[in-house]
C-alpha cells in the first residue's frame, strides 16, 4: 500500500526533523547496579549520580534498588524482577561486595543483580574501578572490604574473565562520559542489526507497568489460589474477573499473580490499564510491539486483535491484566475465547464479572487486618489494632496509610484514632456508584499527607503528591516528576526549590514507604491509589490551591511536548503516554473555577493531544473528540479565523480522513484552505499544507484528477518557496508520485519517487522514516509497473 504524508502545519509549526544518530527513540530502561559507598562518594558529585546524569542524557530511564530503605531491603525475587523488566544492565563495580540479599546471603544483591541480567539476556555493560588511580574520591573505609573482600575480588575477576568489562574509570566524569558513550554505541547497533517486527521474541516478554509489592503486602492466598483454580471440566479458565469496592486491593492481588508468573519464567506478562479505551488501545498496541507481531500496520485496534489471536492459538504460559475496568464492551473485543493463556480483569463494576469467572474481592476480614497492622505498625496490641480496623472498616487502603503513619511517627493505635476522628473531612469522598468508603478513609489518607509534610523534604513530598493526583492514574513516568523536580514544584506554601534527580528519587522512595505511591517492578513510573488521588484533589480544591497545582502541570506538559514536536516518532509510546497525561489533567482541570490562565492553557495542551494522536494514526475517534472540541473552543475564544483555530481545524480534518469521514474531511479541508489562503497568504507554510491535505482527502475519496491538479500546485509552490530539496518539499514530491500512481501514470510516478528517494537519502539519512517511507513507495511503483525484480 502507498504510504501518504499529511503535513498537519498549525499555529506552533510542525516539521519532521531526521536523527542525529544520538540515541535510539527507545526509552530503554536501564538497571544501575552499584554498592552503597558509590552513591555517596565523592560527596556531591558521586559516581552514580554521574551514571544517572548520562543515562538521562541518552534518552532512557533509570531503575535503581536504592528506591528501598536500608530496613525494606527487598527479597531476591524481587530483585530479580526488576533487572528482567528492564533492556540494559549497566554494572557499576567498586572494591566493596556489598549487602547480602536477605534472603539468599550466598549473593550480594551487585552479584545477584548481575546474574539475573545474564539468565534474562539483558545487554550488560559493566564499568570498574580503576584501582590504581591517584584520587578516587573515595575514603579508605570505603574501599577496603575486610568482611567480604575476597568474594567481591572473585566476582570482579569473574566478570573480567567473559570480556564484559566496558571500561575503568578513576573519577565520576570519566565513568560518565563512559556510561553515556557507551549506551549510545549500543543504540546505534541496535540500529544496524535491531529486532524487527515478525523477528525472534524473547524468552520472557514484559509490557506495560505492573506495579511492585507494597509494604506489608497480605497474599491471601485463598483468592490467589481462585485465580489458578481450572474452569468447568478442569479447563483452563481464560478470563478471570476480580470485582469488589474501591481500596480493597484489586490490583494489588492481580500485581502480586502477574509478579509470580513472572518469577516463575512466563513467555508473557502483559499489563494494560482499562480505565478508557485509549488506555485499552495504547497498552495492548505496546503487547503486540513486545512480541513482535506486525499486523496492524500502526493501527492499534489491529494491533489488539493481533494480541488476541496470539494468546487464542499459542497461550501456555501467558497473562494478560485489564487493570481497573470500567466498560465491558471495551474488553470484548480483545478478550480470548479458547486456549490456554490467562486474562485477569480487575474492577469495581460487577458487570464486567460476566465476561469471565467471577472472583469477587472484599475488605480484609478481621483476622488480616489484624496481622496487616501488626506487620506494619510492629505494635502487639491487639485490642487497639481491631478498634481502629473496625474505624476502617477495615478496608485495605485506608489500613494500610494508618499503618503507615502509626510506624513513622511510633504513636499508639489509640492516639492515632483521636487524631482520625477529630480531623474535619465531612464533605470529603461523598459515596459513587461503584462502592461505599469507609467514614474514616478520607481522614487516614489526609494523616498520611500531613505525616510526610512534616519530615524531611516535606515540601517536595506534598507538592510531588498533588502533582501525582491531577495526572494519569495509570502511573506517571519517574522522569517526568525529575523534570518537575528539576523545574521547581508548585508547594502549597509556596514554590519548592529546584531538587536534583537523585533527591527526587529519596522524595518518591519516601511516599511509597507511606504507601502513599507504589512503583512499578521495573521502577520506571510511579501510580497513586484512585481514592487517594481523589482525596488529594478534593482536598486541594477545598484549600482553593487546585488551580495553582494544574497550571504548574500545564507548564510541564506544554514544556514536554514542544520538545516532542519533531521527534514524536521516536518513541510512540512515550508521544502516547504524554497525550494520556495531558487528557487526565484536563478532567482535573475541569473542576477548578472558571476564567483563569488555565483555561487557555489547557486549550493548548488540547491542541497538542489532537496534534500528537493525529501524527500517531491509530486513535482517529479519540482524536476527533478532542478536536471537535478543541476546534469549538477556539472559535469561541480566538475567533474563526485565528491561526490556531485553523490549525486545529486542519488537524480535525485529518483526523476525520483517518476515520473515513471522507466527506467531513474534504468539507473542512475546503473551509480551511479558503480561509487560509484569505487571512495567511497562499504561499504560507499552512497554507500550502491545507493544499496538501485537501489534495490526499481527495484522492482518498477517489476525485483522482482534482487531486493531481493540487499537488502539482503544492510541489510547485513548496519548490519555489522552500527550495528542491525542504523535507516538506520530498513529502509534496512523494504525494504527487502516489497520485500519479494511482491513475496509472507509472513512469511519472517513478521518476518522482526515485527523486525522492535520493534527495531524502542525502538530506534525512538512509536510515530516516521518511527515507525508508520512499523507499517502500518506489517498490510498490515498479511493482505496479510489471518491473518485478526490481521491486
Amino acid at each position: 500500500m502507498p504510504s501518504w504524508v499529511a503535513l498537519l502545519v498549525g499555529g506552533r509549526g510542525l516539521g519532521v526533523a531526521g536523527s542525529d544518530g544520538s540515541g535510539d527513540g527507545a526509552g530503554w530502561r536501564v538497571f544501575v547496579s552499584h554498592t552503597s559507598e558509590l552513591r555517596e562518594f565523592p560527596p556531591g558529585n558521586s559516581y552514580v549520580a554521574a551514571v544517572e546524569r548520562a543515562i538521562s542524557a541518552a534518552g532512557h530511564v533509570i531503575v535503581d534498588m536504592a528506591d528501598f530503605p536500608a530496613a525494606d531491603q527487598p527479597a531476591a525475587g524481587l530483585c530479580v524482577d526488576r533487572v528482567r523488566g528492564c533492556e540494559v544492565y549497566v554494572g557499576v563495580l567498586g572494591t566493596r561486595y556489598g549487602s547480602l540479599v536477605r534472603d539468599k546471603p550466598e549473593v550480594s544483591y551487585t552479584e545477584l543483580e548481575f546474574e539475573a541480567a545474564t539468565e534474562a539476556g539483558l545487554d550488560r555493560l559493566v564499568f570498574v574501578l580503576d584501582e590504581g588511580a591517584t584520587d578516587v574520591g573515595l575514603p579508605v573505609s570505603a574501599l577496603i572490604d575486610r568482611e567480604f573482600g575476597a568474594r567481591q575480588d572473585a566476582f570482579r575477576c569473574r566478570v573480567r574473565e567473559s570480556g564484559l568489562v566496558t571500561g575503568s574509570f578513576g573519577s565520576p566524569a570519566a565513568l560518565g562520559q563512559l556510561v553515556e558513550r557507551s549506551l549510545r554505541e549500543l543504540a546505534r547497533a541496535r540500529r544496524a542489526g535491531g529486532r524487527v517486527p515478525g523477528g525472534p521474541v524473547p524468552a520472557v516478554v514484559v509490557a506495560g507497568e505492573i506495579p511492585q509489592e507494597p509494604l506489608g503486602f497480605q497474599p491471601r492466598a485463598d483468592l490467589l489460589a481462585a485465580l489458578d483454580a481450572p474452569g468447568p471440566g478442569s479447563r483452563v479458565q481464560v478470563v478471570q474477573a476480580l470485582t469488589g469496592m474501591r481500596g480493597v486491593g484489586k490490583t494489588h492481588l492481580a500485581a502480586a499473580y502477574a509478579r509470580a508468573k513472572l518469577a516463575a519464567g512466563w513467555r508473557l506478562v502483559a499489563w494494560v490499564n482499562a480505565e478508557d479505551r485509549a488506555g485499552v488501545l495504547a497498552g495492548l498496541a505496546e503487547a503486540a510491539a513486545a512480541l513482535s507481531l506486525a499486523e496492524g500496520g500502526g493501527d492499534a485496534v489491529a494491533a489488539g486483535r493481533a494480541v488476541r489471536h496470539q494468546l487464542e492459538a499459542d497461550g501456555e504460559r501467558c497473562l494478560l491484566v485489564f487493570d481497573n475496568a470500567t466498560d465491558p464492551g471495551l474488553l470484548r473485543p480483545f478478550l480470548p475465547a479458547a486456549g490456554a493463556a490467562r486474562v485477569i480483569i480487575t474492577s469495581n463494576y460487577q458487570s464486567v464479572a460476566f465476561l469471565g469467572a467471577g472472583v469477587a474481592v472484599d475488605v480484609f476480614s478481621e483476622a488480616e487486618a489484624l496481622t496487616f497492622l501488626a506487620a506494619r505498625t510492629g505494635q502487639a496490641d491487639a485490642a487497639g489494632a481491631r478498634v481502629l480496623a473496625e474505624e476502617l472498616g477495615c478496608l485495605p487502603l485506608a489500613l494500610a496509610q494508618a499503618a503507615a503513619v502509626i510506624a513513622s511517627q511510633h504513636v499508639p493505635y489509640g492516639t492515632y484514632l483521636d487524631r482520625l476522628r477529630r480531623l474535619p473531612v465531612a464533605d470529603l469522598l461523598a459515596t459513587e456508584e461503584a462502592g461505599q468508603y469507609p467514614r474514616g478513609v478520607a481522614a487516614a489518607v489526609l494523616l498520611s499527607l500531613d505525616t510526610v509534610r512534616a519530615g524531611e523534604q516535606g515540601g517536595a513530598c506534598g507538592a510531588v503528591m498533588d502533582l501525582a493526583a491531577v495526572l494519569s492514574a495509570a502511573g506517571v513516568g519517574r522522569s517526568l516528576i525529575q523534570a518537575a523536580a528539576r523545574q521547581g514544584l508548585a508547594g502549597r506554601e509556596g514554590p519548592v526549590p529546584a531538587l536534583a534527580p537523585e533527591v527526587a528519587d529519596r522524595v518518591l522512595a519516601r511516599l511509597a514507604g507511606a504507601s502513599l505511591l507504589t512503583f512499578s517492578v521495573d521502577g520506571s513510573a510511579v501510580s497513586a491509589h484512585r481514592l487517594v488521588m481523589r482525596v488529594i484533589r478534593e482536598n486541594l480544591a477545598a484549600d482553593g490551591a487546585l488551580t495553582a497545582v494544574c497550571q504548574a502541570a500545564a507548564r510541564l506538559l506544554d514544556g514536554l511536548a514542544a520538545s516532542l514536536e519533531e521527534r514524536w516518532y521516536e518513541d510512540r509510546a512515550v508521544t502516547r503516554d504524554l497525550v494520556e497525561q495531558i487528557l487526565a489533567l484536563d478532567e482535573s482541570a475541569a473542576r477548578c473555577p472558571p476564567g483563569s490562565d488555565l483555561d487557555r492553557g489547557m486549550v493548548g495542551l488540547r491542541f497538542w493531544a489532537a496534534l500528537f494522536l493525529g501524527n500517531l494514526g491509530d486513535s482517529a475517534a479519540q482524536a476527533i473528540v478532542i478536536g471537535e472540541r478543541l476546534v469549538a473552543d477556539q472559535e469561541r475564544v480566538l475567533g474563526p479565523d485565528h491561526p490556531d483555530t485553523l490549525a486545529a481545524r486542519n488537524n480535525l480534518a485529518v483526523a476525520y480522513q483517518d476515520a473515513g469521514r471522507l466527506d467531513e474531511a474534504i468539507s473542512l479541508n475546503e473551509q480551511t484552505l479558503a480561509a487560509r489562503e484569505r487571512v495567511l497568504d497562499p504561499d504560507h507554510p499552512s497554507t500550502l499544507s491545507s493544499r496538501d491535505n485537501l489534495a490526499i482527502a481527495y484522492q482518498d475519496a477517489g476525485r483522482t484528477g482534482e487531486a493531481i491538479s493540487l499537488h502539482e500546485q503544492a510541489l510547485a509552490a513548496r519548490e519555489r518557496v522552500l527550495g528542491p530539496d525542504h523535507p516538506d518539499t520530498l513529502a509534496a514530491r512523494n504525494n504527487l508520485a502516489v497520485a500519479y500512481r494511482a491513475a496509472g501514470r507509472f513512469d511519472e510516478a517513478i521518476s518522482l519517487h526515485e527523486q525522492t528517494l535520493a534527495a531524502r537519502e542525502r538530506v534525512l539519512g538512509p536510515d530516516h522514516p521518511d527515507t525508508l517511507q520512499s523507499r517502500n513507495n518506489l517498490a510498490n511503483a515498479y511493482q505496479a509497473a510489471g518491473r518485478t525484480d526490481e521491486s
